[in-house]
């Protein structure tokens, strides 16, 4: 019986160990929720951005990280109106720089979308860290970023993936 009990106890606090959340971060999947990558993040906000395949200019989309994880859409810079730039919600501001600014967006996501293409140079940036998703992501992949609490499980799976890609 005391074999039994212990046991039962060691596998119980396997799992416990297993399921404890470990890290918050960026998590970023393909399009079948498949991960590619984890990035431990601690800020607050997360900017995406890249160069726009028609215009050719720098975009970035700021975002700040709600409690449940879901992204909202704080404010977009961008040098040259495009297909896809909000113009009916938000504050726009021209900046003397020759950039435009629209704030006050608030629009809630759960995960942010892209087609990752090497031309866009796309990147994700923390304070002042910058990480280019070429790093990360295979071309020519779609891809998912999430705010994430990741276990020990997913944590050590996500270690095994990124060896393997490399």
């Amino acid at each position: 019986m005391k074999k039994i009990s212990l046991i039962l106890t060691i596998l119980l606090v396997g799992v416990w160990i297993g399921m404890t959340p470990l890290q918050s971060g960026i998590l970023l999947t393909d399009g079948e929720d498949n991960p590619l990558f984890f990035l431990p993040w601690d800020s607050e906000k997360v900017t995406i951005g890249w160069r726009h395949s028609v215009e050719l200019t720098p975009w970035k989309e700021t975002y700040r990280i709600a409690d449940n994880g879901y992204l909202v859409f704080e404010s977009t810079l961008y040098q040259s109106y495009g297909a896809g730039t909000p113009d009916t919600e938000g504050k726009v501001e021209f900046l003397p720089n020759g950039f435009i600014q629209v704030t006050e967006i608030n629009r809630v996501i759960p995960y942010y979308s892209l087609f990752y293409v090497p031309i866009s140079n796309y990147y994700l940036k923390d304070n002042e860290k910058r990480y280019s998703l070429s790093d990360f992501i295979p071309d020519d992949t779609n891809v998912q970023i999430h705010y994430e609490q990741i276990q020990v499980y997913k944590w050590l799976l996500l270690k095994i993936h990124k060896e393997v890609w490399r």
